[in-house]
C-alpha cells in the first residue's frame, strides 16, 4: 500500500473517530438530561437503569447519524488539506483527484461495513432491550413480543392463544380460549375462526363453545359477543415493530405476512433501508469530496463545518422523504431505499468531473 495512501486513510479515520467522539457526546449530555427529567419521577427508576437505557438508544443514534458524521468528517479533512496545501502538492505530483479519493472511500467503506453490521444485527436487539427497560422504568407490563406470529395471553382466569393477528390488531385469527377454576381445573374451552374488534368490543365467528363442569357439553356458534379485556395497543404492544427485528429476522416475517394477505410495505421499507445504508455512507463521501476543494483557504474549517451541517441535515431530510414515500405506497420500498444514493451519487458524480476536467475560458 502507497504511502500516501496510508496516509490519507489514516488521516480520514481519524478524522472521523473525532467526530464520532464529539457526536457520542453530545448524545450522551442531551439524551442524558432528558432521561433525568422524564424518568426520575417514575415508580421504578433508578441511575444504573437510566444509564443502561441511554447505552442502548446510542446505537440507534449512531445508526441513523453516521452517513453525515462521514460526510462532516470529510468535509473537515479535505479542507483542512486544502488549506494546509496539501492537495496542491498531490496535484502537482501527478496524483490525479481519484488517487486522492480513493483512500477516502476505503475508510469509508471500513466504516460502512460496521455501520451495516450495526444497523442490521445490533440495533433491533438494542431497540428492544431499550423498550424493556423503559417498560420496567414507567412500570408498564406488556405480552412478550412474539416474533413467530402466533400469540399466548392471560386474561383473568383465562389463558388465551391467537394464532396470527392483522397488522391493525382489529382481526385475529385461529382464537382459543382455556378457562380454569379456582382449582386450577379446565372448565371449558371457547374456539373460534376469528375476533374481531369495531372499537366497542370484541366478537368471535364461526366458533364451538366446550363446557366440561360439571358436564361436557358443545355449543357451535356464527357470531358472539366476546367479554374480553383485550385492547388493539395490548397486542401492538406485544409485537416487535419492524425497527426490533434483525434483517435475517425480517425476511420470514414478511413472507409470512404477505402469504397471509397483509400489507408488509412498512417491513420490506424498513429492509430495503438497512441494504441501502452502506451505499448512502459512500454517497455521502463522494458529495463531500467535491464540496470541500471548492472551500477557500481561509476560513475553511468554519465554513466546512457549516456546510458539512446543512448538507447533513439535507441528506437526512431526503432519506426521510423518501422513505415516507415509501411508507405511504407512492414509490415501491426498493426504489424509496435506493433513490436517495442514486441523487446523491449523480450530484457527486457531476461535481467531480466538472473538478477533473474544468471549462478554461479564453
Amino acid at each position: 500500500m502507497p504511502i500516501l495512501f496510508r496516509h490519507l486513510l489514516s488521516f480520514f479515520l481519524t478524522g472521523f473517530l473525532k467526530t464520532l467522539g464529539v457526536f457520542v457526546g453530545l448524545f450522551l449530555l442531551i439524551d442524558g438530561i432528558e432521561g433525568i427529567r422524564r424518568y426520575t419521577p417514575k415508580p421504578n427508576f433508578n441511575t444504573l437503569d437510566l444509564a443502561l437505557l441511554i447505552l442502548s438508544r446510542l446505537p440507534n443514534y449512531l445508526g441513523m447519524l453516521t452517513p453525515s458524521m462521514l460526510l462532516l468528517a470529510t468535509l473537515m479533512g479535505v479542507a483542512r488539506l486544502t488549506r494546509d496545501n496539501e492537495i496542491t502538492v498531490m496535484r502537482a505530483s501527478g496524483v490525479s483527484l481519484v488517487g486522492i479519493l480513493a483512500p477516502l472511500l476505503t475508510g469509508g467503506l471500513i466504516v460502512a461495513l460496521f455501520h451495516g453490521l450495526l444497523i442490521a444485527q445490533i440495533v433491533p436487539r438494542t431497540n428492544a432491550l431499550a423498550q424493556k427497560i423503559e417498560d420496567h422504568i414507567v412500570d408498564r407490563l406488556i405480552a412478550p413480543p412474539s416474533k413467530s406470529g402466533d400469540l399466548w395471553l392471560r386474561d383473568g382466569g383465562r389463558i388465551i392463544h391467537i394464532q396470527k393477528f392483522d397488522p391493525d390488531r382489529t382481526t385475529l385469527h385461529g382464537v382459543t380460549a382455556f378457562t380454569f377454576d379456582a382449582e386450577h381445573r379446565l372448565a371449558a374451552r371457547l374456539e373460534a375462526s376469528r375476533a374481531t374488534f369495531d372499537g366497542q368490543g370484541w366478537k368471535l365467528h364461526e366458533g364451538l363453545d366446550y363446557r366440561f363442569l360439571p358436564t361436557v357439553e358443545v355449543q357451535a356458534f356464527e357470531a358472539r359477543p366476546w367479554q374480553v379485556s383485550l385492547d388493539p395497543q395490548r397486542l401492538a404492544a406485544s409485537t416487535p415493530p419492524p425497527n426490533m427485528l434483525t434483517v435475517i429476522e425480517l425476511i420470514p416475517v414478511i413472507d409470512r405476512l404477505e402469504q397471509d394477505g397483509h400489507d408488509a410495505t412498512r417491513h420490506r421499507m424498513i429492509l430495503h433501508r438497512r441494504l441501502a445504508a452502506p451505499a448512502i455512507n459512500l454517497a455521502a463521501i463522494a458529495l463531500a469530496f467535491p464540496f470541500a476543494l471548492r472551500l477557500p483557504r481561509s476560513g475553511g474549517a468554519l465554513r466546512s463545518s457549516l456546510l458539512g451541517t446543512l448538507l447533513g441535515f439535507l441528506m437526512f431530510v431526503l432519506v426521510d422523504l423518501a422513505t415516507a414515500f415509501g411508507l405511504g405506497g407512492r414509490l415501491p420500498p426498493i426504489l424509496a431505499a435506493w433513490a436517495p444514493v442514486l441523487f446523491f451519487a449523480g450530484v457527486s458524480g457531476f461535481l467531480f468531473l466538472h473538478l477533473a476536467y474544468p471549462r478554461h475560458s479564453r
